[in-house]
């Protein structure tokens, strides 16, 4: 038992930080295999569908194939946006940040269909920031799924996703801030106080209760931050605020490979 209470102790103090999140990205792997297999069949019935489009019909069976075509290229973005999601990234990129942000969404455009889910798009930043594209996407990717699993209940809801160009008050670093809030059931101050805490969950289901967790030491990472507000009761709801420096430090682009414990 003391053995026992040992390694836990070790692993909620960071020791082994690197055991865990080596193996966080299997399941993604997975998921990018997957897609990656989906492509070759989808390829074949892309050039069928060309050549059905090249044949004579009438305008009812050429509107249900122009319907299957947009379907199809629908599915493609999705499996190109899940390829990329999972992409391990050597080295920062410059990246365009509403890009990833609406690759991010694609991903759970059925859920945001099938909830009534609104997304309100607010981009006022210069959309050009250099990061580490797979693990950021990572990042969005967490926050929204966290977003629409808090508005199931509504059965609807509004996610706002919002950027500006600014200048972080405490350490006066120019970056971009992205803005993510939602009306779903919100948080109490315990929960808040304890979201961003390894093993940490809310869900009813089994999760490991890292995707905060994580999320804030990738953010670290970058030399960013993250911060939440949320409320219950009648006006509820959770807004997540990232910083992200247009600038890292050289301390930090020696970290590229190291991902930090969250202090």
């Amino acid at each position: 038992m003391s053995a026992l209470t040992g390694n836990l102790h070790r692993l909620s103090s960071g020791d082994e930080f690197g055991v865990i999140t080596e193996g966080l990205p299997s399941a993604g792997q997975i998921a990018a295999s997957i897609a990656h297999e989906i492509n070759n069949p989808l390829e074949t019935v892309t050039n069928c569908l060309y050549l059905m489009d090249q044949a004579q019909m009438d305008e009812t069976a050429r509107s249900y194939l122009k319907l299957a075509e947009r379907e199809l290229n629908r599915i493609a973005h999705i499996t190109a946006s899940t390829l990329g999601f999972h992409r391990q990234s050597a080295r920062q990129v410059k990246t365009d940040i509403h890009e990833m942000l609406e690759n991010v969404l694609s991903l759970f455009e059925g859920r945001l269909t099938s909830n009534s889910i609104t997304v309100i798009r607010r981009f006022d930043a210069s959309s050009q920031i250099s990061v580490f594209e797979s693990e950021m996407q990572q990042v969005l990717g967490c926050i929204i799924a966290n977003a629409i699993d808090a508005m199931l209940a509504n059965q609807s809801g509004r996610l706002l996703i919002r950027t500006a160009f600014a200048r972080e008050r405490a350490t006066g670093r120019e970056g971009v801030f992205v803005t993510i809030a939602d009306n779903g059931v919100g948080m109490d101050r315990h929960t808040s106080r304890d979201i961003f805490e390894p093993f940490f969950s809310t869900k009813s289901t089994p999760r490991t209760g890292l995707g905060l967790w994580v999320s804030r030491g990738i953010l670290e990472k970058h030399g960013g931050s993250i911060r939440l507000r949320s409320r219950t009761g009648r006006r509820s709801g959770s807004t997540f605020r990232i910083f992200l420096p247009l600038r890292t430090t050289q301390a930090q682009r020696r970290m590229a490979n190291v991902l930090p414990f969250p202090t």
